[in-house]
């Protein structure tokens, strides 16, 4: 279902509700309308796995496949719905396809977040410079309590060098969910 008929249903049940009453008492325990957007806001950081495969496509250029990174992920929102879901277990699993010496060009990730409500898989799709990457990301899977959940947002990626200390990968998106 498309964003703009999520929002024309939202709206019609919204009126049928004000016009014709729902039978229950208004109140902070009634859910959200379908269709709500929230945005929501957060960091995940994380540790290499697998260093996963490099392969030289010719010209200078080469590509980093399944390298995959294990951590944390933490979500805020307004509402704190979404960020239940933003907030668990990372794992993010990136292709990387880059020009050497100037290591520019595209970065590809599926990321899937572990939380007590369910799962949540995002695809990332960005440029890479040197060791940062920066893009959109769309939520394309959930499951549990998340899975009802849509959205999509805008996100940066930074990775360390070897031998430099901290996180191998810091993680923030921002953006917008719809349930």
């Amino acid at each position: 279902m498309t964003r703009s008929l999520r929002w024309r249903l939202a709206l019609g049940l919204l009126l049928a509700a004000t016009l014709f009453g729902s039978g229950r008492p208004a109140g902070p325990a009634q859910a959200a309308p379908l269709g709500a957007s929230e945005p929501v806001f957060g960091v995940a950081t994380g540790s290499t796995e697998s260093d996963g495969e490099m392969l030289p496509t010719g010209n200078g250029r080469f590509t980093i496949d399944d390298r995959v990174f294990v951590g944390k992920s933490i979500g805020r929102s307004v509402a704190g719905t979404a960020a239940a879901c933003f907030t668990g277990d990372l794992r993010a699993v990136d292709e990387w396809s880059l020009e050497a010496p100037k290591m520019v060009g595209t970065h590809e990730s599926s990321v899937t977040i572990r939380s007590e409500r369910g799962s949540l898989t995002l695809r990332l799709r960005g440029q890479m410079e040197g060791m940062s990457a920066s893009g959109a990301w769309q939520i394309v899977r959930g499951s549990g309590d998340c899975a009802a959940l849509d959205g999509d947002g805008k996100y940066t990626a930074t990775f360390s060098s070897p031998g430099k200390s901290g996180p191998d990968l810091r993680l923030t998106f921002d953006g917008e969910t719809h349930a």
